[in-house]
């Protein structure tokens, strides 16, 4: 099958929605299919390429320019229009509404993938349209608290399923083996914006000075902001290019997944995704074989189970965590317990070739 992948993400990029969008259109691929994937122009971030820089092969990349002075918006639609037009896919999968708005206004076959309910008027009347196009063979939502809601707000198709897909990551090939060297090491990666949990991580390496903190990710300027408030036991790695990750992961021995209740921080800071969350995160954490210590939040807890596959903390309650991540060191039988429980779940249910074929199996 012939798909064209839309996404309004920029290519490379530090944040996750372009990682997740060059890592299906991989499993599409790797599953037989014939993938293009039509994205924004982004920053060079010292890549010559794509592919090495996101771990990813076997499909084409189509990087459109979005003009940054005003109306520079429209001009990028246009440019995603004439793509459209000029490839005879057989299904469009669109990771953004702008995308599926111009496949139905075009009456091709498409899937939209919703990763929350768009608070603006203008995009809810947008996707209300996209949901009753009748060349929609799916609506794909990341959490089923976000189908739920989709659903009771009628903003589901009546004529196509909605499917819960939560998000995945690549599973290595066996468990990865640890020994702790030196004292022990507590690791987060991710966004250093507010929403993202880093003041409890820094609260919790205060209280925990036996340990090192390795803070992964961020920008520039938001390690910059972070950096005179830290403890001395933290580091700050910056941006890894995802492709590296795994050398990151095989030196920690408990990662920390902190959100907060409510008011989680996306990259746009356009909403709180607290309710529908499916981070990445989480599932590439289950992946490393390395003990997950996770917020309470419901969200997350579709997947995670306390002292199933993680131990589950109370959101900005530092002195649980700090009991959490202890009990964790002290106790390594329970470590590797709930490690290789999290790599199984992972192995089984939640890899982007299970995605893929979780989401392609089941379109109108």
């Amino acid at each position: 099958m012939r798909i064209l992948y839309l996404s309004l993400s920029y290519l490379p990029s530090r944040r996750a929605s372009s990682v997740q969008v060059m890592r299906m259109c991989h499993a599409l691929a790797a599953a037989g299919h014939d993938v293009t994937l039509v994205a924004k122009t982004g920053p060079a971030l010292g890549a010559d390429d794509d592919h090495a820089f996101y771990g990813t092969a076997g499909f084409d990349v189509v990087k459109l320019a979005r003009p940054s002075w005003r109306g520079g918006g429209v001009v990028f639609t246009a440019q995603m229009t004439v793509e459209i037009l000029r490839r005879r896919a057989d299904l469009i999968y669109a990771r953004d509404l702008a995308g599926a708005a111009i496949a139905g206004q075009l009456r091709r076959p498409f899937v939209y993938e919703a990763h929350g309910i768009p608070s603006h008027a203008s995009a809810r009347w947008l996707l209300e349209r996209v949901v009753t196009r009748p060349t929609l063979r799916g609506l794909v939502a990341i959490s089923s608290a976000l189908r739920a809601d989709l659903a009771a707000q009628g903003l589901v198709p009546r004529h196509a399923p909605t499917i819960v897909a939560h998000d995945a990551a690549i599973a290595p090939p066996q468990l990865a083996t640890r020994e702790r060297a030196g004292r022990p090491r507590l690791g987060y990666v991710g966004n250093l914006y507010p929403g993202r949990g880093i003041e409890l991580v820094l609260a919790l390496a205060a209280r925990m000075p036996d340990c090192e903190v390795q803070i992964v990710g961020g920008s520039p300027d938001d390690v910059a902001r972070w950096t005179p408030s830290a403890p001395a036991n933290v580091v700050f790695r910056g941006f890894v290019e995802p492709a590296r990750l795994g050398d990151i992961y095989a030196a920690l021995d408990v990662v920390l997944m902190p959100y907060p209740r409510s008011n989680i921080g996306v990259a746009s800071g356009a909403s709180d995704t607290s309710r529908w969350c499916s981070p990445m995160k989480m599932f590439e954490y289950m992946a490393s074989g390395v003990p997950i210590v996770a917020s309470d939040l419901p969200v997350l807890q579709e997947i995670l189970c306390h002292e199933r596959d993680a131990l589950i903390a109370p959101a900005g309650d530092v002195e649980a965590w700090c009991s959490s991540v202890r009990r964790l060191l002290d106790d390594p039988p329970l470590a590797h317990r709930l490690a290789r429980a999290a790599w199984d779940e992972l192995e089984r249910e939640h890899t982007w070739d299970a995605r893929v074929r979780r989401i392609l199996g089941s379109l109108a």
